[in-house]
């Protein structure tokens, strides 16, 4: 997922970071999920 999916990084003030999301990366997450739920062939590589 990228930023336009609601994807971001948060950094601390040294070097680390987390990824993390915000509402609208939730739902795209939840929606992602749903989808491979229901066609679990289609990420196959």
């Amino acid at each position: 997922m990228e930023i336009e999916d609601g994807v971001i990084w948060v950094y601390d003030v040294g070097e680390d970071g987390v990824q993390a999301f915000t509402d609208f990366g939730i739902e795209n997450l939840i929606e992602l999920i749903k989808f491979y739920k229901e066609n679990p062939g289609l990420l196959k590589r």
